[in-house]
C-alpha cells in the first residue's frame, strides 16, 4: 500500500510543482514584458484541482489532516474508538458522495464540449485528472475505514 501512496504522493507533488512554473512564469510575464501564458490561468486552475484533489487523496489514508480535539486527547480507549469510528464513516461516505458528483461534473463537462479560450484545450482533462484524484481518495478513504472498523488500527 506504500507504493501507491507515493504514487498519489508523487502526483499530488507534481500538479503543485507545474503549478509554481505555471504561475511564477506568467507573473513574469506579465510584469516585465507585458505578455502571457496562452491559457495560462486556466493550466494554472486545472494544475491546482488536480494537486487538491490528489493531495485529498493522501491525506485520507495517511492521517495527515490536521486534528485538534481536547476530548480525543484526554478522553478513554472507548470513546476514542467511538471517535474514530464516527469520523471515518461520515470521511468515507463524503468522498463516496463526492466521487459521485465529480464523476457526473466530468460527464457534463464532456458532453457540453467546453474548451479554453486561446488553445482550445478541452476542459474535461482536468476534471478527469482532478476526478481520479477524488476516486483515489474514495479508495483511500474505504481502506482506511476498513482498517479502522475491522482491524482495529
Amino acid at each position: 500500500m506504500t507504493k501507491v501512496i507515493v504514487i498519489i504522493e508523487k502526483t499530488a507533488g507534481y500538479a503543485i510543482g507545474f503549478l509554481a512554473i505555471i504561475t511564477f512564469t506568467e507573473a513574469i510575464l506579465r510584469y516585465l514584458f507585458s505578455t502571457h501564458i496562452p491559457d495560462g490561468f486556466v493550466l494554472g486552475q486545472m494544475m491546482q484541482g488536480i494537486a487538491i484533489c490528489w493531495g485529498i487523496a493522501t491525506a485520507t489514508y495517511a492521517d495527515r489532516h490536521i486534528t485538534v480535539d481536547i476530548l480525543y486527547t484526554f478522553g478513554p480507549d472507548r470513546m476514542r474508538r467511538i471517535f474514530d469510528l464516527v469520523g471515518y464513516t461520515i470521511n468515507f461516505l463524503f468522498m463516496a458522495a463526492f466521487g459521485y458528483a465529480i464523476t457526473f461534473k466530468v460527464f457534463d463537462i464532456l458532453e457540453a464540449g467546453e474548451i479554453s479560450n486561446d488553445l482550445a484545450i478541452p476542459l474535461w482533462t482536468g476534471y478527469t485528472l482532478a476526478s481520479v484524484g477524488i476516486l483515489a481518495a474514495v479508495i483511500t478513504a474505504a481502506l482506511r475505514w476498513y482498517q479502522i472498523v475491522f482491524e482495529r488500527r
